[in-house]
């Protein structure tokens, strides 16, 4: 692979680690601000348990991120290796991030399905059948989209060999 097609597809990948750090942090705004406010809210014990339970989720996985998974500046790494194998490093990385969705995705399932069952005495089977499913697909799709990004890293790998 040419020099220059590593170091396009180095910054590519730097710029879709910054863009998944960014949509990161305001996801992570948005719902420990959303689950504050529904702690504060007169909603029902369980639904306000499964909240904070959200919110220690979040609060872990951020550490999880900061403490097992930092990134690297690319100057500094970049004045010790070679493109090529700094590029490599970093699909690595980022293919063993991916490479099991279900590690970060786990410990949200106690709070939210505390969050979304609160209430279920309120609501019919029917409904609660369908919050159901609508939670179960999106877990799945969240550790598909997860999982496809560890697959496309493996692909930019092997391309690389």
């Amino acid at each position: 692979m040419p020099m220059n097609d590593v170091r396009a597809k180095a910054e590519r990948l730097e710029q879709r680690v910054r863009g998944w750090k960014i949509t990161g942090g305001v996801l992570f705004a948005v719902v420990i601000g959303a689950e504050a406010w529904q702690i504060w809210t007169p909603n029902p014990l369980l639904e306000r348990t499964g909240d904070l339970l959200t919110i220690a989720a979040f609060v872990y996985m951020a550490y999880w991120f900061r403490r097992y998974a930092p990134v690297q500046a690319v100057p500094e790494a970049l004045g010790r290796t070679a493109s090529v194998d700094f590029y490599r490093n970093r699909l690595a990385r980022q293919r063993e991030l991916a490479s099991n969705p279900w590690r970060y995705i786990a410990v949200f399932i106690p709070g939210v399905a505390l969050s979304l069952f609160g209430r279920a005495g309120e609501r019919t089977v029917e409904q609660n059948a369908a919050i159901a499913v609508v939670g179960v697909l999106l877990f799945v799709g969240v550790a598909w989209v997860i999982g496809r990004t560890g697959r496309e890293m493996q692909r930019e790998l092997d391309e690389l060999l």
